[in-house]
C-alpha cells in the first residue's frame, strides 16, 4: 500500500510539472509573439530577404529606395555576354535595363510586407516566426519589355547572326501584281537560353557573365505558304477606294496609301489569328510548320491618318450668344457643339471593315459629340433658335478691288434682324455704294456695257442672299437676273442682281420670328446664314435647269421654289431668267473681270 501511494504522488508532481512548463511555454510563445509584433509594426518581417538582401526592420518606402538602389548597383556592374567563335571571343557589357528589364520595386515590397499580415493571428505568428529563422527570401518582381529585348538582342548579335526571313510579298507597281519575297533559313543567337539565365541573374541579383549559343534559325512562313495572304491582298485593292465619312466630310484612301499601310505576318495556320512567338524563343523546324502568312494593317500609319483627320473635326463646345441693339445683333455666336473623334475605336473600325470578307468600303469616324450648355433659343425671346436657311457662291479669281467691295458689302448686312413680316431691301438697307461708303471701283453691267463703277461686286453679296432666302422659304418679292451669264454666279439662273435705285432685291420675312442674318466668308467662299423660327415648313428646289443654251453664250434658265408644310404644297415660285450674249456688253477696260 505505501508503495502504491508513492507512484500516485509521483505521477500527480509529474503532471503538474507539465502542465506548469506548457503553461510557461505558453506564455512564452505569447509574449515572443507580442514582441515580434510590436518590431514588426509597421515593418517587413524581421529575417525577410530579398533576392538575398536583408530587408527585414525596415518600412516600405525605406524597403523600395533600398532595393531601387541595389537595382542600380546591379546594372552599374552589367552582365558580360559572351560568345566564342573560333578562338576568339566577343564581349557584350549590357545591363538588364538596357534589355527591356524593368525591377517592379513597389510590387516586390508590398509581398515581403504582406508576410506574417494575414487575417488569423495565429498564422501572422507562424509566417513571422518563420521569418525570424530565414524561411523567407523572395524573388524580386519584374517586367521584360519582349520589343526591346528583341530590339537590343539583333542590334547586339548583328554582326554574328543571320536571322531566318520568312516567306513575304512584295508590291510591284510596274506589274500592279504581288511578288514573292523568299524565305531563307539563317543563325541566330539562343535568345530562350538567353532570357531564362537572364532572369536567373535578374532575380538574385547576380552580374556573372552568360555563355551564348548559336543555333539554328528557321522562317516561320515558307515560300509554298503565301497563297492565302496574296488572295486577300488582292482583294482588298480590288474593292478600293475605301472611305472615311463624318457629317457629311468625305476622306478617300487610294492604292498608293493602302499598299503603304498593307503589312504581311505570320499568323497560326489553324486559326489565322496573329500569334508570333515571343522573342525569347528560338524557332524550330516544327514550330515554322504551323505558320502561314498573314495580312494585316499598319496600325502605327493608320493611326498617324486618323490623327491628321482628327485635326479637322475636332473643336471645342461654344455656347450661343446673343445681343442686340435696334435691329442689330452687336455680339452674335449661334453656338456650335464640340467634337472629339475616339482614334483607337475609329481604327479599329476601320480595320475590321478593311480586312472583312468581302471588305467594307465606307467607315464612319467616330466621335464624342457633345451640345453647348446655352443654347440660341435661351440667349433671347424673338424666336431666334436655329439655323434655317443658308446660301453660298464663290468668287474665286476677283481683282482686288471687286473682293474689297465683297467683303464691304457682305458686312453691311452681317448681323441685321428682321421683324416677323417686315420686308428686306437690299439696296435700302445696304445705304449707298460710294466712295463715302468705302466701296471701290470695279466693273458693272451699266448701259449695254461693262463699265467701272463704285461698288462692283456687290451683286455677289445679293445673289448669296438671294439664294439664302430662296432655300429658307421666303416670301420673294422682286429679283432680276443679270443681262448676260456671270461666271461667279455658278450656276447660272440663281442670281440677283442690283443697282440702285433699280433693280432690287426684295423678300418677306414670314416666318413667325425674328430672322438674323449672319454673313460669313471663308477664303473664297461667301456664306449667308439666315437663323429664325421653325416652323416645320419644307423647302423643295428644282433647278436652275437650263431651258435654252446658244453659241454665242446667251441662255435661258428656270428656277422653282416648292414649300411644303406637313407634306402638302402651301407656296411655289417660278424664277425665269433670259441672259443676253456677253458679246453685246463689251468691256471697256480691257483685261479686267465682269461683275
Amino acid at each position: 500500500m505505501p508503495q502504491k501511494r508513492k507512484c500516485r504522488k509521483t505521477k500527480k508532481k509529474l503532471l503538474r510539472d507539465v502542465v506548469i512548463i506548457s503553461l510557461f511555454f505558453l506564455i512564452g510563445l505569447i509574449y515572443l509573439s507580442f514582441i515580434l509584433q510590436l518590431i514588426n509594426s509597421q515593418k517587413i518581417a524581421w529575417g525577410v530577404k530579398i533576392a538575398g538582401y536583408h530587408f527585414g526592420g525596415c518600412s516600405c518606402p525605406d524597403s523600395q529606395k533600398n532595393l531601387k538602389e541595389k537595382w542600380q548597383e546591379l546594372n552599374s556592374q552589367k552582365i558580360n555576354l559572351v560568345y566564342h567563335q573560333e578562338g576568339q571571343e566577343n564581349v557584350w557589357p549590357v545591363e538588364l535595363t538596357e534589355l527591356g528589364f524593368q525591377l517592379d520595386c513597389q510590387t516586390t515590397v508590398n509581398q515581403a510586407y504582406q508576410i506574417g499580415r494575414q487575417s488569423n493571428i495565429f498564422a501572422d505568428f507562424k509566417d513571422q516566426l518563420f521569418a525570424l529563422f530565414g524561411g523567407y527570401c523572395l524573388e524580386p518582381e519584374y517586367q521584360i519589355d519582349q520589343e526591346k529585348f528583341k530590339g537590343k538582342t539583333n542590334q547586339l548579335f548583328g554582326e554574328i547572326e543571320r536571322p531566318a526571313q520568312n516567306a513575304s510579298l512584295s508590291f510591284d507597281e510596274e506589274t500592279d501584281k504581288f511578288l514573292l519575297v523568299h524565305s531563307t533559313n539563317g543563325m541566330a543567337i539562343d535568345k530562350k537560353n538567353l532570357l531564362a539565365n537572364l532572369t536567373v541573374r535578374a532575380k538574385n541579383f547576380s552580374s556573372q557573365p552568360i555563355d551564348l549559343n548559336l543555333t539554328a534559325d528557321f522562317p516561320l512562313v515558307k515560300n509554298n505558304e503565301v497563297e492565302s495572304a496574296r488572295q486577300k491582298a488582292e482583294q482588298i485593292l480590288a474593292n478600293l477606294p475605301f472611305q472615311l465619312i463624318f457629317e457629311g466630310k468625305t476622306w478617300t484612301i487610294n492604292k498608293e496609301k493602302m499598299v503603304d499601310w498593307l503589312k504581311f505576318d505570320p499568323v497560326r495556320n489553324s486559326s489565322l489569328e496573329t500569334d508570333i512567338p515571343s522573342p525569347k524563343t528560338e524557332k524550330t523546324s516544327n514550330e515554322a510548320n504551323n505558320f502561314i502568312l498573314g495580312v494585316s494593317l499598319d496600325r502605327k500609319k493608320l493611326k498617324e491618318y486618323l490623327n491628321q483627320i482628327a485635326l479637322t473635326i475636332d473643336q471645342p463646345t461654344t455656347n450661343a450668344q446673343l445681343e442686340t441693339e435696334g435691329n442689330q445683333a452687336t455680339v452674335f455666336s449661334p453656338g456650335q457643339p464640340g467634337f472629339e473623334v475616339k482614334i483607337d475605336r475609329t481604327l479599329n473600325q476601320l480595320e475590321k471593315n478593311i480586312l472583312v470578307d468581302p471588305p467594307i468600303g465606307q467607315t464612319n469616324v467616330i466621335a464624342d459629340k457633345a451640345w453647348p450648355k446655352i443654347t440660341l433659343g435661351q440667349t433671347n425671346d424673338l424666336g431666334i433658335d436655329s439655323l434655317i436657311g443658308q446660301g453660298t457662291s464663290n468668287y474665286s479669281g476677283s481683282p482686288n478691288n471687286r473682293i474689297h467691295n465683297i467683303k464691304l458689302g457682305a458686312n453691311k448686312f452681317n448681323g441685321l434682324i428682321l421683324n416677323p413680316d417686315e420686308e428686306f431691301s437690299f439696296n435700302t438697307l445696304l445705304g449707298g455704294s460710294g466712295p463715302e461708303q468705302g466701296f471701290l471701283a470695279e466693273l458693272v453691267i451699266k448701259k449695254n456695257k461693262t463699265v467701272p463703277e463704285y461698288g462692283g461686286g456687290l451683286c455677289q453679296v445679293s445673289t448669296t442672299i438671294f439664294r439664302a432666302a430662296v432655300n429658307t422659304g421666303l416670301k420673294i418679292i422682286e429679283r432680276a437676273p443679270h443681262a448676260f451669264p456671270v461666271e461667279y454666279y455658278y450656276p447660272q439662273g440663281f442670281d440677283a442682281t442690283v443697282y440702285e435705285p433699280r433693280p432690287d432685291l426684295r423678300f418677306i420675312n414670314n416666318t413667325p420670328g425674328h430672322l438674323l442674318i449672319e454673313a460669313v466668308i471663308e477664303r473664297t467662299q461667301l456664306t449667308f446664314n439666315f437663323y429664325g423660327t421653325d416652323d416645320g415648313r419644307q423647302v423643295k428646289i428644282k433647278g436652275p435647269y437650263v431651258l435654252e443654251k446658244n453659241e454665242d453664250g446667251s441662255m435661258k434658265t428656270v428656277l422653282t421654289q416648292e414649300i411644303y408644310q406637313k407634306g402638302e404644297l402651301i407656296d411655289k415660285k417660278v424664277f425665269n431668267s433670259n441672259y443676253d450674249s456677253p458679246d453685246l456688253y463689251p468691256k471697256i477696260i480691257p483685261g479686267q473681270e465682269e461683275d
